[in-house]
């Protein structure tokens, strides 16, 4: 009885513990001291729950099972429905579950505006167009120097224009290390003082392929003689950030793409014993690693949300030979702390 006192105890304590962590994730900022309460707790309250449920199979059964009908009871069934009713409501997003999500994204939005806005760098970019976006990217455990690239599709996913592109990815100047082909070319140039670059075309292969530009090589990087443009370029972010810019979508309902890749990130999955075939994935340069996340939000103007939180949908190839989207992230680890969350905020030049 003692036994079961304790376990009723800490269940409720649990309960309380994982309520309020719920609410604090949902409506403020995330933080990782603030998870981890959640996480530690959310597997103590499944341990009390299951010890519960052990100590009180008997009236369960009675709950779940009508023996006078042998079947499966009113109240049973009426629980089962109601789940997958919910569940199903959830997943293809019913109303009113995405006006709760993105009330909690505008009460993140703002409590990060007022608190922390003075922690990010500010970038602005030139204006294209009427329509303004604001990208507020808070870096993760493992954010290190990535590569990127910020682009709109259509709601089809058809490549419309890019918004921003790493300076090393935009001008095809990735610094790189010593191979097997080039190393009398790269001790030349290093005993001389000058810095050796090269393209990295496995850094962003989803925006390239996605862009459409084969270069003479075959190669859909920027090459270092047929750069982008200044506008949509910059240095490395080395922290977390803030992306003003500007564009004039041709449609009402389009998409906003973020590729991010970070080098020497390789696991288990991704080192120098995998892909023993693929001589882009071991091309000596050190830069070998996990390969790059690909985030989206999907944004219509004919509605009045404001404020979007781009969704983690895949990877792009481990070594660039492909733009396809790998929708399987069992394979990732680190590369999945590159980035804690990515917030989008839409406004049209007159305020709206």
């Amino acid at each position: 009885m003692r036994f079961r006192k304790i376990t009723s105890i800490s269940i409720v304590l649990c309960f309380f513990v994982l309520a309020f962590t719920g609410v604090m994730s949902y409506l403020v900022n995330y933080t990782r001291t603030l998870a981890t309460f959640h996480t530690i707790f959310g597997f103590l309250f499944i341990v009390g729950i299951v010890i519960h449920i052990s100590n009180n199979l008997v009236p369960l059964k009675t709950y779940l099972y009508n023996q006078r009908v042998n079947a499966p009871s009113s109240l049973s069934l009426g629980a089962v429905a109601i789940i997958i009713l919910l569940s199903m409501a959830i997943y293809y997003k019913a109303s009113p579950f995405p006006q709760i999500m993105e009330f909690g994204a505008r009460q993140k939005a703002g409590s990060i505006n007022k608190a922390d806005r003075t922690e990010f760098i500010e970038l602005q970019l030139e204006a294209k167009g009427e329509l303004k976006i604001e990208i507020e990217l808070l870096r993760g455990e493992h954010y290190w120097h990535p590569q990127m690239a910020i682009w709109l599709e259509d709601s089809a996913g058809n490549f419309q224009e890019s918004l921003f592109v790493s300076h090393a990815t935009a001008k095809g100047t990735f610094y790189g290390g010593r191979t097997k082909s080039n190393f009398k070319q790269y001790d030349a140039v290093r005993n001389s003082g000058e810095s050796f670059s090269y393209r990295r075309v496995d850094a962003l292969p989803h925006w390239s392929h996605k862009r459409g530009v084969q270069y003479a090589d075959g190669l859909y990087a920027p090459p270092p003689d047929q750069p982008l443009p200044d506008g949509i370029s910059g240095a490395t972010f080395a922290d977390s950030f803030i992306l003003h810019t500007t564009t004039a979508p041709t449609q009402h309902a389009f998409k906003l793409m973020l590729e991010i890749n970070v080098a020497f990130d390789d696991n288990e999955y991704y080192s120098e014993f995998d892909f023993p075939d693929d001589e882009v994935f071991h091309n000596g340069t050190g830069q070998l690693g996990q390969p790059s996340l690909i985030y989206e939000a999907s944004i219509d103007l004919n509605h009045s949300k404001k404020y979007y939180l781009m969704e983690l949908v895949g990877h792009g190839h481990h070594s660039g030979q492909s733009g396809t989207l790998y929708t399987d992230l069992s394979k990732l680890t680190t590369a999945l702390e590159i980035v804690d969350r990515v917030l989008v905020k839409i406004q049209n030049a007159n305020g709206s």
